[in-house]
């Protein structure tokens, strides 16, 4: 009996549904590129994620999320016993919380013990850091008057990001030199009491005022923030709370 030979048939797919593939292809791609960190442009979502990642760390939190004594410079280091005194409440919670030392010292600088004949004015301390205090600390500025000093800056943790609420367009400067993309994000961001760990005691108040109030416990606070693009890549600016604009 003769049989014939079985041959395969291949099934054509249209050009017209190879352009169509192809074109969903082009778009999803550019899409993922546009919106990854290396894409040229910033999206919601992508911006939400880069302050959230930035809000984990405690010392990226706005100014009255932080707490702050001032006229130290740099810890560790020594300072006037009257500017610590003149701050006793703050200075105190800090070291009831464990996030600093204070030790009196000898105003001769040389970290001796205090002389009895000391005049009360030249009266020095040594502040220094715990463990613990150093994911909460950063070296701050506050300006007195027409002057600038230094402060000891402690922010608190748990800090939540809530919506974006605007950004500018990402582009240059005209009027600064810096030489990367920047953008101005307007975000909302609250402290909740049961993860702000020391920052939750009352005696930072009125210096940290990041909580909802209790008739209104879904108000968030706002801020701008400055987002930088530095090779290629979007994350929080060099001086992110001053908006270079």
């Amino acid at each position: 009996m003769n049989q014939k030979p079985r041959t395969t048939e291949r099934r054509q797919i249209p050009r017209k549904a190879w352009a169509l593939v192809l074109a969903i292809a082009a778009v999803a791609g550019f899409y993922a590129w546009k919106a990854s960190p290396l894409g040229p442009g910033l999206t919601e979502s992508k911006t939400h994620k880069i302050l959230v990642d930035a809000m984990a760390t405690p010392t990226n939190a706005p100014d009255s999320a932080c707490v702050n004594v001032v006229g130290v410079r740099p810890l560790p280091t020594d300072v006037y016993t009257a500017f610590l005194e003149d701050q006793d409440k703050i200075v105190q919670g800090l070291i009831k919380h464990q996030l600093i030392t204070v030790k009196r010292v000898s105003a001769d600088g040389d970290g001796s013990p205090p002389k009895p004949n000391e005049k009360p004015e030249d009266a020095s301390s040594h502040m220094a850091l715990t463990e613990k205090g150093r994911a909460y600390y950063t070296d701050g500025e506050a300006r007195i008057g027409s002057d600038l000093v230094y402060t000891a800056k402690f922010c608190a943790p748990g800090l939540l990001v809530g919506k974006i609420l605007d950004y500018s367009k990402p582009g240059k400067n005209p009027f600064d030199d810096n030489p990367n993309e920047v953008t101005a994000v307007k975000f909302e961001w609250r402290l909740d009491r049961a993860t702000a760990d020391w920052a939750a005691d009352p005696v930072f108040y009125p210096q940290i005022s990041g909580f909802p109030s209790k008739d209104q416990p879904d108000e968030w606070q706002t801020r701008h923030i400055m987002l930088e693009r530095k090779d290629g890549v979007w994350g929080l600016g060099d001086r992110p709370y001053t908006i270079r604009w």
